[in-house]
C-alpha cells in the first residue's frame, strides 16, 4: 500500500467524536469534541503554550487548549443531540454567537477538566499510543526507545 492508499484511510478512517456531559444551570448539554486534523490541533497547542510544570508535560495549556478547541472545532448539543448554533437574538434583532468562555466558566472544573483531557486524549494520547503500537510491531514486538 502507498502514501496515497494511507492518506485516504487516514481521512477516512477518524474515530467517532466523544460527547463530553456538562450542565450549564440546570440543564443537560453535551459537547462534541474529535480528532482533529494535524495542522488544527498544532494551532489549539500554539495558541495555549504552558504556563506550569503540569501544562509543560502535555505541551500545551490544557485549559486554555479546551477553550480555544471547543471555539474553533466544537459543537455544542443539547440533551437530545440538536446543535446549539447561538444563544438567540438580541433587541437589535442580531444573532448572539455562543459564547464558549461563559459557558466554560459556567461548568465546574470536573467538567472542565473531562473537556481538556477528552481533547488531549483525542488529539495527543491516542495518536502517540498508535505510533509507539506501529513501532513495536516493525520491529518484531521488541521494546521502543
Amino acid at each position: 500500500m502507498g502514501l496515497k492508499e494511507d492518506l485516504a484511510r487516514a481521512k477516512s478512517s477518524r474515530p467517532a467524536p466523544v460527547l463530553v456531559d456538562i450542565v450549564v444551570g440546570e440543564t443537560l448539554y453535551k459537547v462534541e469534541v474529535r480528532r482533529l486534523d494535524g495542522m488544527e490541533w498544532a494551532a489549539v497547542m500554539a495558541s495555549a503554550p504552558p504556563i506550569d510544570e503540569g501544562s509543560a508535560r502535555l505541551g500545551f495549556n490544557a485549559r486554555v487548549g479546551a477553550l480555544v478547541a471547543c471555539r474553533d472545532y466544537g459543537r455544542l448539543l443539547d440533551a437530545d443531540g440538536n446543535e446549539i448554533h447561538n444563544l438567540g437574538i438580541d433587541d437589535y434583532g442580531e444573532i448572539v454567537p455562543l459564547d464558549w468562555a461563559a459557558i466554560l466558566d459556567a461548568i465546574s472544573g470536573v467538567e472542565l477538566q473531562a473537556l481538556s483531557a477528552t481533547w488531549w486524549a483525542l488529539n495527543s494520547y491516542d495518536p502517540n499510543q498508535r505510533v509507539v503500537e506501529l513501532k513495536k510491531a516493525s520491529q518484531g514486538g521488541g521494546r521502543t526507545k
